[in-house]
């Protein structure tokens, strides 16, 4: 994507048998040059087998070994590659925010049975034991690491995600809040924070401008507009849906279309799910309860 940074593309959709779970991007970023070059990877993929290519291929490919390994916010897609990784180099730093560390150590043996569902026969690259805690941490709200600036934003009451921007070049990764893969994917998200983080990542690239560029969870390099353009579309999916209740609409009929959204967007499993979870998190304020 640039002179010594590499985007290893994600399968768009689900984890299945046919794409083994490689639905998160990943970003391998070389830090300094000649001997003392180091190669730090945000994301690790989503399995043992798939984190044990990516540390072999940076190898081949690259002539670098992996220094570090950066896991962003606890989706097993992006983290269980880890295991791998240390197989290959067990002297390899391992790094996540504290928040990011306490929710995959909740979360993760819940999320692995999940996932190991999902991707049927390809189910055998998660081995018996694919969760490695970060042994590195980072703390507080945003700070620096290797070649990046960081900071720590909310997906959810007491769920994190970290952004990443590289320190020499305005270019942006965003797991868990970005995406350019159909609509935005608001499973387990409290679709406030998701707007008012989307909001708050925009501040932080105002001063790159026109250069800036972000990468989300799935899909390709997004503009500078990304982070308003898709805290707009948490907007309209609570107009939509408070629309919906002051017209009496049942709870379970399919979403409409949303104005100014694709019309395809509206078959789109993602937006079911983000509509029913909209009518859920909004209701009781419609109704005049307290919210949740």
């Amino acid at each position: 994507m640039a002179d010594g940074v590499w985007w290893l593309p994600a399968a768009l959709g689900e984890a299945d048998a046919g794409n083994r779970g490689r639905v998160s991007n990943l970003w391998l970023v070389r830090q300094g040059s000649g001997p003392q070059a180091r190669l730090w990877a945000l994301g690790s993929g989503p399995s043992p087998v798939l984190g044990a290519a990516l540390a072999c291929q940076s190898q081949q490919r690259l002539g670098l070994r992996l220094a570090a390994v950066i896991s962003p916010w606890a989706r097993p897609e992006s983290v269980l590659g880890v295991a791998g990784v240390l197989q290959w180099q067990p002297e390899m730093a391992h790094w996540a925010h504290q928040a990011v560390a306490e929710a995959m150590a909740e979360q993760c043996p819940h999320c692995v049975d999940r996932l190991r569902q999902r991707l049927g026969p390809a189910a055998s690259d998660l081995g018996e034991d694919p969760i490695r805690l970060p042994a590195r941490r980072l703390t507080g709200e945003q700070g620096r690491l290797g070649p990046f600036l960081w900071w720590r934003l909310p997906r959810s009451e007491g769920r994190w995600v970290t952004v990443w921007r590289l320190r020499d070049r305005p270019l942006w990764a965003a797991p868990g809040l970005l995406s350019d893969a159909g609509p935005p994917d608001g499973r387990d998200a409290d679709l406030a924070l998701m707007q008012a983080s989307l909001l708050r990542l925009a501040d932080l690239a105002r001063a790159d401008g026109a250069a800036a560029r972000f990468l989300g969870e799935q899909g390709g390099w997004l503009g500078p507009q990304a982070p308003q353009r898709q805290a707009a579309y948490w907007a309209d999916l609570k107009a939509g849906v408070l629309a919906a209740m002051a017209r009496g609409d049942d709870e379970a009929a399919a979403p409409p279309a949303l104005p100014g959204w694709p019309a395809a967007w509206a078959q789109h499993p993602w937006q079911g799910f983000n509509w029913q979870r909209a009518w859920r998190q909004f209701e009781p304020g419609f109704l005049g309860a307290p919210g949740r």
